[in-house]
């Protein structure tokens, strides 16, 4: 490895210890706000905790250049794991050109962008125009760091985000979505029955709007079709049911508390299972109070009818959906789902049909956020450019692809007139689960070619 690679594998290690779950990136803008003084550099910091970072130009042509990337990470752990995301730091694994983490989510998305953000901003050998680096916060949940920022700060009108999980390429365009509660609200009623904890761990997790074909098999769902089944022989009432993270994210863990006088519960139960590899407990436990059998079926219905996976592909165009959060506050069910898609006439279209869903069964829904699409720009000279530079250093151009995801690029985009844009970055695979995992040789390939796109005289 030459001496970048190591630098920037030092400064990944670096703030790999420093605890940045959405809505907690308090330390890391602490760190960043240091790191800024210590190599006096200009920055300024907001109320939300988002980041900017000016460095000064050395060439020629000194027209600032943005780059960007989000500071925190989303954390999941194995179940048996003592790891606390809000103070001990990442515990790094390295197998030869393999990082990942010990029981724990690795935080490559996005701590590749941020590492390469703080070795440019840092080294004192690269040519460079001038520098604005934009770290933002909360990108993981609501985009609300992104979205709150004041651009008048900032003078540059390209913009690199460092948020895609591959290296071979470029980012010019992603979906809008639409994120929802869908809550139901009953009333406990006393069974007099026993109870039963059904608990599904191990199911295979990712990001939704990378792992479509994952999102419609996730721990909620398998859950649901089993109370689904036992309710089709018998009375069933659901007392509890919670599990997944967000809504981004499929769920890998999943329980319901059931009250049933069925016999011979748990063969029942497992002989319902029809996805390997996962793990199912039961446990007999106490509890009265539950929703009515009514209601149950109401809730197991909304969980199953509701839009999951691959909605649609009409010419390439991908609408999806994902239920990645169900909780049970008092005698109230919250499930948090997703809408995703670039064509937005499709996905109000489907998001008018999960509210038919709702309807149907007695589901308030409430609108958390609402993102809009970025749209290619077919006249982008950044794109054209960035695409040059990779040729020219890697051998090949790169594919141009539109992101079945939301990016901060689109909340920015509303907000600096005229912005030009494209994302990039290093192969990430299982991000948002245990076994994210990072490689060094494609951090490497990606520091090589964004070095010579700064150091290029044609921006």
């Amino acid at each position: 490895m030459n001496e970048i690679t190591n630098r920037f594998l030092e400064l990944f290690y670096k703030l790999s210890q420093i605890p940045r779950e959405s809505g907690k990136e308090k330390r890391f803008a602490d760190f960043l706000e240091e790191f800024a003084k210590e190599n006096h550099l200009e920055y300024y910091r907001d109320t939300n905790n988002n980041v900017l970072i000016k460095k000064m130009g050395n060439k020629i042509n000194n027209e600032p250049i943005i780059l960007q990337a989000h500071m925190d990470m989303v954390c999941v752990k194995r179940e048996n794991s003592k790891h606390d995301f809000d103070i001990d730091p990442i515990e790094i694994v390295r197998n030869g050109d393999v990082i990942s983490a010990k029981d724990t989510s690795l935080g490559a998305d996005q701590g590749i962008g941020l590492a390469m953000m703080l070795f440019i901003l840092e080294s004192r050998k690269i040519k460079h125009p001038d520098i604005e680096c934009l770290f933002t916060t909360e990108e993981e949940t609501t985009f609300h760091g992104a979205e709150n920022f004041d651009y008048s700060k900032i003078k540059g009108k390209k913009l690199v985000n460092i948020d895609h999980a591959k290296d071979d390429s470029i980012v010019i365009g992603c979906d809008a979505d639409i994120c929802n509660q869908y809550i139901f609200e009953g009333k406990h009623i006393t069974t007099n029955m026993p109870a039963y904890r059904i608990t599904i761990s191990g199911v295979e997790g990712g990001n939704s709007g990378w792992e479509i074909e994952r999102s419609s098999k996730n721990a909620i769902m398998i859950l649901a079709k089993i109370i689904q089944k036992l309710l089709e022989e018998k009375k069933v009432y659901i007392c509890e049911f919670s599990g997944g993270n967000s809504e981004n994210d499929i769920a890998t863990s999943c329980e319901c508390i059931i009250k049933t006088d069925m016999k011979d519960i748990e063969n029942k139960i497992k002989s319902n299972i029809e996805e390997k590899n996962i793990c199912i407990q039961i446990d007999e436990i106490d509890n009265e109070m539950s929703f009515s059998f009514e209601d149950s079926k109401k809730i197991v219905e909304e969980i199953i009818d509701l839009k999951q996976g691959l909605i649609t592909n009409k010419n390439n165009i991908i609408t999806s959906g994902n239920i990645g959060k169900i909780e049970t506050i008092n005698d109230k069910i919250v499930i948090t789902g997703i809408l995703r898609s670039i064509e937005e006439n499709e996905l109000q279209e489907q998001n008018n049909e999960n509210k038919l869903i709702s309807k149907k069964n007695n589901f308030q829904i409430k609108e958390i956020y609402q993102d809009s699409a970025w749209i290619p720009n077919v006249n982008s000279k950044l794109k054209e450019i960035y695409t040059n530079v990779y040729y020219q250093v890697n051998g090949k151009h790169p594919d141009l692809e539109i992101t079945h995801g939301g990016l901060e690029c689109s909340c920015i985009a509303k907000r600096i007139k005229g912005l030009d844009m494209i994302s990039i970055g290093s192969i990430i695979k299982d991000f948002h689960t245990v076994n994210e995992r990072m490689y060094i040789s494609s951090c490497e390939k990606t520091i090589k070619t964004l070095l010579a796109f700064l150091e290029c005289e044609n921006h």
